[in-house]
């Protein structure tokens, strides 16, 4: 590897005073591949101010030095900023590696990062891996999982967006000891946008639930009873791409290739036809039960258990037989 460009770089993406756990989860994964081949790790933090107790945490999940950048204008995330403060690091200390988790932020300045320096990007990864001298592979998963689409970039630093959930969180090593580096990176440009009010609101990290059941298209008419069959069992909720897309559910709670990946020891999925591109976000389940009127849905031949009938009957009957229960 050319010794021009070196290290593994994470951009550690806040929300508020905490580094996200995706980005957490991508340092983990960095620091076993810059270990293979004898590198160190970095950390790209930006932000306002006070950011040594957020780089401090980075350190103890596994980077060896952590960059800090502030200013007022990177206090909360916008594209222009924070993309022309990360191209000027990248342009100065020049990695190998730059890893982002895929998250809505992420995804957006990887993307920039990738048109404003002319480099490759490998985009919503799950699998990682390192051949040679520091030469970064990266694996998309297609057609419900069943084939890996491998990638590698031919451009340094090597980019890649990782899927939330793709990789486990690493320990923190509370005597792990690392170095802090402010940069100063010169005056950054104005947004083209002014905030007028923020608004705050908490979403259920549905990657991390042990059971869950999760809406399709073919309930639209009544998400609701679904969603309160979640709550009468204690399940997380979640549901499929398209009923994020008609404005029925949130994003965040959606299952699939571009959205959440989910592993629970069980998955209810209800009205779901088991498109592949949904398959790939709930496949990592240890058991699926799914129900469906249509015998001939793909999500059949997925399921451990799946019942061929009307959700709009079942799904009352179910909600009355756990009233009578808790009764």
């Amino acid at each position: 590897m050319s010794q021009e460009y070196r290290g593994v770089w994470v951009f550690l993406e806040r929300r508020g005073d905490e580094v996200i756990e995706p980005s957490l989860e991508v340092l983990g994964k960095a620091r076993e591949l810059a270990d293979r081949y004898g590198d160190n790790v970095a950390g790209v933090l930006m932000g306002a101010k006070n950011l040594e107790i957020q780089a401090e945490t980075a350190i103890k999940y596994g980077a060896d030095v952590v960059y800090i950048v502030e200013d007022p204008l990177l206090e909360d995330y916008s594209t222009i900023p924070y993309s022309e403060a990360l191209s000027r690091l990248v342009k100065k200390y020049k990695p190998n590696i730059m890893l982002y988790p895929a998250t809505r932020n992420g995804r957006d300045l990887a993307g920039r990062i990738s048109a404003k320096l002319g480099l490759g990007l490998s985009a919503n990864t799950v699998w990682l891996d390192i051949v040679g001298d520091g030469v970064l592979l990266a694996g998309v998963p297609g057609f419900g999982g069943g084939i890996m689409a491998v990638t590698k970039c031919l451009t340094k630093p090597q980019m890649s967006t990782v899927r939330p959930g793709a990789f486990s969180k690493p320990r923190l090593n509370p005597m792990r000891e690392g170095r802090i580096e402010k940069v100063d990176v010169g005056k950054l440009p104005d947004p083209p946008t002014k905030t007028i009010e923020k608004v705050f609101f908490t979403v259920e990290d549905i990657s991390k639930a042990e059971a869950i059941v999760i809406a399709g298209i073919g309930v639209r008419e009544n998400i609701e009873a679904v969603k309160k069959l979640s709550e009468k069992m204690n399940w997380a909720f979640g549901a499929t791409r398209p009923l994020s897309d008609e404005g029925l559910v949130p994003r965040d709670i959606f299952v699939g290739a571009t959205g959440k990946v989910v592993k629970p020891k069980i998955a209810l999925i209800v009205g779901a036809s088991g498109a592949a591109h949904f398959i790939s976000g709930v496949a990592g389940a240890e058991k699926i039960i799914s129900i469906n009127i249509d015998p001939e849905a793909p999500i059949h031949s997925y399921s451990d258990y799946s019942v061929v009938g009307d959700a709009y009957k079942i799904i009352p009957k179910l909600l009355q037989r756990l009233e009578a229960e808790r009764r």
